[in-house]
């Protein structure tokens, strides 16, 4: 089973990820903040990051910006999830390190199926 890290501030969307993630048999970590993640990414090994842009205290691209900066993480996929998801915002958030954005509000149908592919 893989490592999933969902870093999302706002409780519903942290739910609903979660409970996606374990329909299809993985058990994610949460983060409600940056300072929560990094925290979390001290202690466990985490293989696919889903990340809010938008997070209080610590925006989202600043903790893009902590976990490429670091050699003991810089190598995790770093999805960004977002409701900012139209083109100039998309680019900006590959151009800083994101392996792919998933717009908000999440495609319950096709979810499974992205995150699988991220896993690869």
């Amino acid at each position: 089973m893989h490592e999933i890290l969902i870093v999302e501030d706002n409780l519903l969307n942290l739910t609903v990820e979660a409970d996606l993630l374990k329909s299809i048999g993985h058990e994610p970590k949460k983060a409600k903040n940056g300072f929560e993640a990094l925290k979390i990414l001290t202690e466990v090994k985490i293989d696919l990051i889903l990340l809010d842009m938008e997070l209080p205290k610590m925006h989202g691209l600043e903790l893009l910006q902590e976990i490429k900066l670091n050699p003991e993480t810089r190598s995790i996929k770093v999805v960004a999830v977002t409701g900012y998801s139209d083109p100039e915002s998309k680019e900006k958030y590959l151009k800083a390190g994101c392996y792919a954005v998933l717009a908000k509000p999440i495609n319950f149908g096709d979810f499974g199926s992205q995150i699988e592919i991220f896993l690869k």
